[in-house]
């Protein structure tokens, strides 16, 4: 094999986060020399330099496409016991600070923006340590912690993501947090969990975590924040303001600190180009409510022209083609054009738009790596809205 193919199936592996049943469940599908470093690069770990190493190993016998699910196989006995051994320094480092105010936060979609958010208005008051980016797995966060906490942090808070149950209580088993946030309860990641019900049980495993602070500012000792419906966001500034409280900053000063917020870029991020051309970018991990969302905004540009690029949600399990389609529907009805990006959702987006049954409506087909705006260059009519709305990881088409 090449070593160019050795090297996107290595980046296979990687997108797939070393889940070997997924990665050859991908290599079923789809053929290796299609997968490209697009939106993203394969990032020379060490666990991947050990991997590298253990399929030029095995190759002779198996081949490269078999020899590096292999040798992950095997790695991953050796990552895990020295997994094991930073969670648990990571613990005892946590008991030196009896005094630091931890809150956890975790949802379907949303954390990220409320992370930011949450540590923006405490940042007025307490010098703040949070995960960066998406460092979200139990593994991830206690490594952080090791490098970056240290005796002047006041306050801190966790991104916590999930795959699969038992992954949220892992997170809280590590932190032990004073706060616990779920942000929303909805789709994201159906085609791992199975169920919405599944999802729920999953979030909800941070209750069981949250604990009494030493800090005298804490009164309740269950401070749990959770949606009472699925599909419906907690009141985010309500939530912080609660928090805030409870952490002695006046409600004032809450308040103007979120005037000051700057949203994190990606998630429905407005650039205006020019007078004539404004590009709302939402392109981070789409999600039914979010691109419903969207599409609000999107509708509220009257007198532009409105175009919708988009390649569709993914990991949507049973409901994918549905929900899919009933975006495109929604698109259809409130775009002017609509730009279906790559193979993944384009049944499901072209039987939504049709469905709408609007005249006028464009529908343009394009491959993923086209340059879309070279596509609609020849029917933009200014001033024009165009609504970004999701990206593909590189191993869908």
């Amino acid at each position: 094999m090449k070593k160019t193919n050795l090297k996107k199936l290595l980046y296979l592996l990687q997108l797939e986060e070393y889940q070997t049943s997924r990665y050859f469940v991908w290599l079923k599908k789809n053929k290796i020399e299609s997968l490209e470093e697009r939106k993203n690069k394969l990032k020379f770990t060490s666990r991947i330099i050990l991997t590298i190493i253990s399929s030029c190993l095995l190759s002779p016998l198996l081949g490269f496409k078999k020899a590096v699910g292999v040798a992950n196989s095997i790695l991953a006995h050796v990552f895990l016991f020295l997994g094991k051994i930073i969670i648990f320094l990571a613990k005892i480092k946590l008991k030196f600070f009896p005094n630091l105010i931890k809150i956890v936060i975790t949802g379907s979609y949303g954390k990220t923006t409320f992370k930011e958010m949450l540590a923006w208005v405490l940042e007025e008051k307490y010098l703040v340590l949070k995960t960066p980016g998406n460092i979200n797995t139990q593994l991830g966060i206690a490594w952080f912690l090791l490098k970056k906490l240290n005796k002047k942090h006041q306050v801190l808070i966790v991104e916590a993501g999930a795959y699969q149950r038992g992954d949220i209580k892992q997170i809280g088993n590590l932190i032990k947090p004073n706060y616990g946030i779920i942000t929303i309860i909805g789709w994201m990641h159906l085609e791992r969990f199975g169920t919405i019900d599944s999802i729920r049980k999953t979030k909800f495993e941070i209750g069981d975590f949250i604990t009494p602070a030493t800090n005298l500012f804490i009164k309740d000792k269950n401070n749990f924040f959770y949606p009472l419906k699925d599909h419906q966001f907690i009141d985010f500034e309500k939530t912080i303001l609660e928090i805030a409280k409870n952490l002695a900053i006046s409600s004032l000063k809450v308040k103007k600190r979120l005037k000051t917020f700057a949203t994190p870029e990606y998630r429905l991020t407005i650039r205006n180009i020019n007078k004539n051309l404004i590009i709302l970018e939402d392109v981070y991990n789409s999600n039914p409510l979010g691109f419903s969302r969207a599409l609000k905004k999107l509708g509220g540009y009257r007198g532009y022209q409105k175009i919708v690029v988009t390649p569709g949600m993914i990991e949507l399990g049973e409901k994918q083609f549905s929900l899919n389609e009933k975006a495109a529907y929604d698109s259809a009805k409130t775009a002017d054009i609509l730009v279906i990006v790559g193979q993944t959702n384009k049944e499901s987006l072209i039987k939504g738009a049709q469905k709408a049954g609007k005249k006028n409506l464009r529908i343009i087909i394009i491959d993923k790596n086209d340059n879309f705006e070279e596509k609609i260059r020849s029917f933009l009519r200014p001033p024009t809205v165009i609504l970004l709305e999701n990206d593909l990881p590189d191993h869908y088409f």
